[in-house]
């Protein structure tokens, strides 16, 4: 170390480097504690809250936050279709007018999802229910199933009469889980006694309920295009197979929704860092085919969506941009798109599988060489033919007995061009 002045040289002594050495990482651990971790301190009503998060937690988009709470509601399945329980009070006075304009934009925005059902309960029988049970002592019993206006299973709700204050108005959705079955309910909007609704308050209650109709169905269908032939290429209708498109099950579709995370000048609210560019994802929903070629998918659709078919041995991937403006709504039912994936190039084979004879048949007039085309030959439908890709090892095929005679074909009709390496097997047979 050298000292001021002078320039004069000052040695160390094991002490004074292992004391530098001590505050070097005593530095280094305050500014890696500093950047990592914030603290909030919040004071009030002689509670203090403290909130540690780490800065390098990404902020959620709002898409993102939205679809949350949905799967918290519905859980990872969706419905098609529901009810809808308008419950209000019937003797209190404005509740009609309300009910009839707020149904109107029900029906004319989700009206072909729901189906609207109006309960009609009074604040006068309320109070005589009430005042009976607290001068009779009477316990208040459970619903009365029969007397529903539509089926409501115990533990959805609390009946209005035996709440100890009535709803005015109240709008119930109950859905069927599509994995399980059972009816599930959640109250989208509710209104106690002595509140009343206002006929300027119809659009904040519709927007209270619209959030929950916002997912989409998309339906799916895969086809085959027909096969790229050159331009010197003939066509030999008799040899040339008939395409009809069919794609099958088993292809994986995926829909990427676009949605914006936000702006970059904005700090979001929960304190949390800003999301770069380079890490703002999508949000991904994916299918798989059934048989028809066709996937189903429910998503929350953005401005932008692409939809994503991943490559297989029979085709190629293909990516297709659909539009928000191109998703029907909700009226108009499930939007549906066609993709036609390109074919990849196929080869047909034919392996004939038999028994070789005892005593092998005359080549004398072919130099050697059997036709066995020409001979009777024992098929050996049990055998297991299985091709296997020199270029990708991992690409193994087993082909079918044709059914008819000793050819085994493809399953598909044809595979991929390029040298492969037959194996077959026969129980009973070297």
């Amino acid at each position: 170390r050298r000292g001021r002045g002078e320039g004069k040289t000052t040695r160390l002594t094991s002490r004074d480097i292992q004391r530098e050495t001590w505050k070097v990482i005593a530095l280094a651990y305050f500014s890696v504690l500093v950047s990592c971790v914030r603290a909030s301190i919040t004071q009030g009503d002689g509670n203090s809250e403290f909130t540690v998060m780490a800065s390098t937690v990404a902020a959620k988009g709002p898409a993102q936050q939205q679809l949350e709470r949905l799967d918290e509601v519905f859980g990872p399945g969706y419905f098609e279709h529901g009810r809808l329980v308008f419950t209000i009070a019937r003797d209190v006075a404005g509740v009609m007018k309300v009910l009839h304009k707020l149904q109107h934009k029900v029906h004319e925005k989700v009206g072909s999802m729901v189906e609207v059902i109006t309960e009609y309960v009074k604040h006068e029988l309320w109070l005589k229910l009430h005042e009976s049970s607290a001068s009779c002592s009477i316990t208040k019993g459970s619903e009365v199933m029969d007397c529903q206006v539509t089926d409501i299973p115990d533990g959805i709700r609390i009946h209005p009469y035996r709440r100890d204050h009535l709803p005015t108005f109240e709008v119930l959705l109950l859905w069927d889980d599509p994995l399980t079955g059972v009816t599930r309910g959640r109250c989208l909007y509710t209104m106690a006694f002595p509140e009343l609704p206002k006929m300027e308050q119809v659009d904040d209650m519709f927007a209270a309920i619209e959030p929950y109709f916002a997912k989409r169905w998309l339906l799916v269908q895969l086809q085959l295009a027909p096969p790229v032939r050159g331009e010197f290429d003939e066509l030999d209708d008799q040899a040339a197979p008939t395409e009809d498109g069919h794609v099958g099950a088993g292809a994986q579709v995926t829909l990427l929704a676009c949605h914006p995370h936000g702006f970059a000048s904005e700090s979001p609210a929960d304190g949390a860092s800003v999301v770069h560019v380079s890490k703002c994802q999508p949000l991904a929903f994916k299918a798989i085919t059934d048989h028809a070629g066709q996937a189903k998918i429910c998503f929350l659709p953005a401005a932008l969506n692409k939809l994503q078919v991943a490559e297989t041995d029979r085709f190629h991937g293909t990516e297709v941009s659909l539009l928000g403006s191109d998703i029907k709504t909700l009226d108009q039912g499930a939007t549906t798109v066609t993709v036609r994936l390109m074919p990849k190039a196929l080869a047909s084979m034919t392996v004939h599988v038999f028994e070789m004879p005892r005593i092998l048949p005359e080549s004398t007039e072919n130099d050697g060489i059997i036709d066995w085309a020409a001979e009777d030959r024992e098929a050996l439908p049990l055998a297991v033919v299985q091709v296997t890709s020199l270029e990708e090892q991992s690409c193994s095929m087993q082909l079918r007995h044709s059914g008819d005679g000793d050819a085994f074909v493809p399953e598909a009709g044809g595979m991929a061009e390029g040298c492969v390496n037959v194996t077959v097997t026969c129980p009973g047979y070297d």
